[in-house]
């Protein structure tokens, strides 16, 4: 294929980072000019993620990267998915899903032959939102909007051994705004080019209780219907897929201080409304509606020594209600019960205790309970009873051991062992040693292993296989990963650098497209992937700051069963945050995104005559211009966003996945 020069192309990257190491080793030789560890500390951000111990950003034993309120402002992003853009070696494709549902890929190195990602964990505030059905997570499903999100955690690489066998990738930990940060009245509208949205809020409390409630309405046009560049003439491949979506969100949160050591935080969430899926001469849906709903109750007890008790319960729907019809007018048949019913129920208890100045331990444990009712995905799709509920049980212990051996040495040792009645029982460990080699300077190393359970459709369809075909044939197993990493952080006087060297070992990974395989077996796939990535925050002044991200990584498989893993991660990707703060009034912000050309798997005949493809190199400019004022008593904000600034046309995943061109919109804010 020919090759395009890019904005963000290699030697542009070189420069900047020689640009960084000449102003690293002056910083360095400025020794005096260094802050000292305790300030550099007291800078750090505490994350909570990496191993379910508060710890400084430095001594997690998982790469992480953290964005903040002021980075989601900043961004202007309109779906949640697109925040994702921003971290070192996440895939982000637009409305990329063509069926159940219409939704955004987010991936971290995710081997990418389907558009539901579903090797990595999705939290939001410790409730796991990974889909029983598919997996991965549906992004316009969730019940939360971005102004109650307090940040995102995201642990860059395996992590199975504290949040279970589906981080196999990595993990998002979505924490919102504890209730007592949102008191007043807050009001957020929103129009523009193919979308609008009203969000509204009013928080509050009495004595020890703090709350706040809100809700939304988000109307949702997606994708233009016909591509403005299609790759041929053929009429499937001049068209758009069917995504528009009507949102309604209702959230509830509680926090009640019961006494000087007792806390309890109650949440409840909606999520609802018409869905479209699907796309031309492809089934699709006929008057599709979402019903979602979750519960939580979540309580926690300060200990003497310092550690925590806390118990956490919840219950959460997913549900959709739709006819399946086939829209080709040559062959129709009749509706098809397209409807899903996914039900879960999680108990977890957690213990952190201090046994001594240089040691913190936590430990704990859980229950889940997976219901999943889909007559068509889970039933006729695959020739097996179509009023069939199946049933997921998980069980699990897990635990951490963090040892400070000397002031600049700390080390730290999990597993996670878990039983559920799909692949029995397995245990995953992690070995990490974080060294504070020089003030301000921090080296890691860690080695992990980690797990993907099967979904539930994976196991609906080896049953099936089973069923029909042939007995003999072997049953669905967990996927695993063996990975090495090796982590620098540094701060640098006003840059801080982070800096990983990955290498991922995966073996038996499922054929995600489950159409017949040579060996019999949907665990055939194998992969090596080594790389390494970069994350830089340049604080330029005290106005300005960049923020450049880089990934580079390289895979390594047989390509087993023709599924493309070969070229299933993009070489290079990078992005860019710039933001400037012009007066008290007026900001702006500038964000750059880039990824390489990617191979990804057709299902079924596509443009040039082939099933396999490149989608090219990819960028796009967005840009956000912000204005902050005060009428009396009431704070607010103005802002202008313009996503896809250049009007560039593109394609994401596929060549009939074409993001919207230049879209603009105005958000105003009023906080009372």
């Amino acid at each position: 294929m020919v090759k395009k020069k890019n904005w963000l192309s290699t030697k542009p990257c070189l420069l900047l980072i020689c640009i960084g190491l000449n102003h690293v080793t002056t910083s360095m030789a400025a020794t005096a000019a260094l802050p000292s560890e305790d300030m550099y500390l007291a800078d750090v951000p505490i994350v909570l993620t990496a191993s379910r111990l508060s710890q400084p950003i430095t001594e997690a034993p998982v790469a992480m990267t953290i964005i903040d309120r002021e980075m989601i402002k900043q961004s202007g992003v309109w779906d949640l998915s697109e925040l994702f853009r921003l971290v070192p070696g996440m895939f982000v494709s637009y409305h990329s899903t063509r069926a159940y549902a219409t939704d955004s890929t987010v991936a971290y190195h995710g081997l990418l032959v389907e558009t539901m990602s579903n090797r990595m964990q999705i939290l939001v505030d410790g409730r796991t939102v990974y889909s029983p059905l598919f997996g991965g997570v549906i992004w316009s499903d969730l019940p939360l909007v971005l102004d109650d999100i307090e940040r995102v955690e995201i642990t860059r690489g395996a992590n199975s051994v504290t949040h279970g066998a589906n981080s196999f990738l990595g993990v998002i930990n979505i924490i919102t705004r504890h209730s007592s940060e949102t008191k007043g009245k807050f009001l957020s509208l929103t129009t523009g080019r193919s979308r609008d949205e009203m969000v509204a809020r009013y928080g509050g409390s009495d004595g020890d209780l703090s709350y706040r409630l809100t809700a939304s309405l988000r109307n949702d046009s997606g994708e233009d219907e016909n591509l403005v560049r299609p790759t041929t003439t053929e009429y499937i491949w001049t068209k758009n897929k069917f995504d528009d979506k009507k949102i309604k969100t209702l959230s509830f949160r509680a926090d009640y201080r019961a006494s000087p050591i007792d806390e309890v935080e109650f949440q409840l969430g909606y999520n609802g409304g018409y869905r479209e899926q699907g796309e031309v001469h492809d089934v699709m849906s006929l008057d599709k509606r979402a019903d979602n709903h979750f519960e939580q109750l979540h309580w926690r007890r300060a200990m003497e020594d310092g550690g925590e008790l806390s118990v956490q319960l919840y219950h959460l729907v997913e549900s959709s209600y739709a006819k399946l019809v086939d829209t080709n007018p040559d062959n129709s048949p009749a509706p098809k019960n397209g409807d899903v019913v996914a039900q879960r129920y999680d108990l977890e208890v957690q213990h952190t205790l201090i046994p001594s100045k240089t040691t913190r331990i936590v430990w704990g444990g859980s229950v889940r309970r997976d219901t999943t009712y889909a007559p068509y995905e889970l039933g006729e799709a695959n020739n097996l009873d179509t009023t069939r509920t199946w049933l997921y049980q998980l069980s699990r212990l897990f635990g951490n051991v963090e040892w400070r051996a000397r002031p600049d040495l700390l080390f730290n040792v999990g597993a996670m062992l878990e039983n559920n009645n799909f692949t029995g029982t397995d245990i995953t460990p992690r070995y990490t040693v974080n060294w504070h080699f020089y003030p301000n300077h921090t080296l890691r190393l860690s080695k992990s292993r980690a797990t993907r359970t099967p979904t539930v459709s994976d196991k609906a369809y080896m049953e099936g296989q089973r069923l029909t075909k042939n007995p003999l044939l072997a049953d669905v197993t967990q996927e695993h990963v063996s990975s090495l990493d090796i982590g620098y952080l540094g701060k640098f006087s006003s840059l801080d650098v982070d800096f990983r060297l990955f290498r991922d070992d995966y073996s038996d990974l499922i054929v995600q497209e489950k159409q017949p395989v040579a060996s019999g077996n949907l665990n055939s796939g194998k992969a090596l992937v080594r790389g390494f990535e970069t994350q830089l925050k340049w604080n330029v002044t005290d106005h300005t700051r960049l923020i450049y991200n880089w990934s580079h990584a390289i895979v390594k498989s047989a390509d087993t069963d023709k599924v493309p893993y070969t070229n299933s991660i993009p070489t290079n990707t990078q992005s860019m945050m710039l933001t400037h703060q012009f007066s008290a009034h007026w900001s702006a912000s500038l964000m750059g995104y880039q990824v390489g050309e990617v191979h990804f798997r057709k299902t079924g005949g596509g443009p040039q005559g082939s099933d396999l493809y490149f989608i090219p190199t990819h960028r796009r400019w967005d840009g956000r211009v912000g204005y902050q004022f005060r009428v009396g008593q009431t704070k607010g904000e103005l802002a202008l966003v313009v996503q896809n600034l250049s009007d560039a046309n593109y394609f994401e995943f596929r060549f009939d996945n074409e993001p919207p061109g230049r879209s603009a919109w105005l958000n105003l804010k009023l906080e009372m």
